[in-house]
């Protein structure tokens, strides 16, 4: 048998809009997110040949090459499923993917989970498609919150723990710049910090519509002025380069500028692309990682 090789771009998200509704009983908090796929990507490599297990490479020191990447754990539940539908035996195959890591880590910016999302898809790719889009999302949900707006990509409104995914049009390419300086908090922990703050049921801050609605019309402006994530209450107080970021964006000409996810990530909107350049020459003088990124 000949190796084969696929590849597949996996692009980075921001979160528009962020509120956190309250801790379920499961243990899962509740979300309702406008989410948004950016230019900024990782490529995965699958390759396969002979013989049996799964391996994983990278560029970057920081991706577990274990059990540990979700890379890993998404070919096992692949294959799990795979054998689970399949009338026939699924002949044993090496399974090598190499992350090419662009990305940061541990961002807020969905790294890991669209590395999932594109392993699932480039497993259907190599097996001949024998899942369906709708079992994809299903699996992928089962291995991470933003796993399944990850396989849909684009734009969308996102309820639930973030399974439940509305897809929505954006009107307009939106120009960003995205920053990051100090490490971050663990999700867990930065959900422990709103219970902390705002109990297990917090008012819904009620503004996902405006978001949406401004998304659709390509008001950038309105946008820019709607955007929302209840994680910077708690996390702005105990890292203070979150808001050092959203201020010199802003001072450089962003429209608005928000945390992403849980963070410590920052993302600014830009009127177009020069002066968002300029921004990011600005915040690189200050030491932060930049990246100029646009709404895919």
């Amino acid at each position: 048998m000949q190796n084969k090789t696929y590849t597949r771009k996996a692009y980075a998200k921001i979160n528009l809009y962020l509120d956190v509704l309250g801790k379920m009983k499961n243990g899962y908090h509740e979300i309702e997110s406008v989410m948004q796929s950016v230019s900024l990507s990782d490529e995965i490599a699958l390759t396969v040949g002979e013989g049996d297990g799964i391996e994983i490479t990278s560029n970057s020191p920081c991706v577990p090459l274990n059990e540990k990447n979700l890379v890993h754990r998404a070919a096992v539940k692949f294959l799990s499923y795979l054998k689970e539908i399949s009338d026939t035996q699924i002949e044993p195959k090496k399974l090598s993917f190499h992350i090419e890591k662009n990305i940061p880590v541990e961002a807020g910016m969905a790294g890991g989970s669209t590395d999932c999302a594109a392993t699932l898809y480039l497993l259907n790719e190599a097996f001949g498609y024998p899942i369906k889009d709708t079992e994809l999302l299903s699996l992928g949900a089962s291995l991470g919150a933003d796993v399944a707006f990850c396989l849909s990509g684009g734009t969308a409104v996102c309820r639930g723990i973030g399974e439940k995914i509305a897809p929505i049009e954006c009107a307009q390419e939106i120009n960003l710049v995205c920053a990051i300086g100090d490490k971050g908090v663990s999700t867990p922990y930065a959900f422990g910090l709103i219970d902390e703050k705002f109990g297990t049921s917090p008012k819904p801050h009620g503004k996902i519509n405006e978001v949406a609605d401004s998304l659709k019309e390509g008001d950038i402006s309105a946008l820019s002025t709607s955007l929302f994530n209840r994680f910077e209450a708690v996390i702005e107080p105990i890292n203070d380069t979150v808001s050092e970021i959203k201020a010199e964006m802003l001072k450089n000409g962003a429209l608005g500028a928000l945390m992403s996810g849980s963070g410590p990530s920052v993302f600014g909107i830009f009127p177009d692309s020069a002066v968002a350049e300029q921004a990011a020459i600005s915040l690189k003088m200050k030491n932060f990682r930049v990246f100029v990124c646009k709404t895919v």
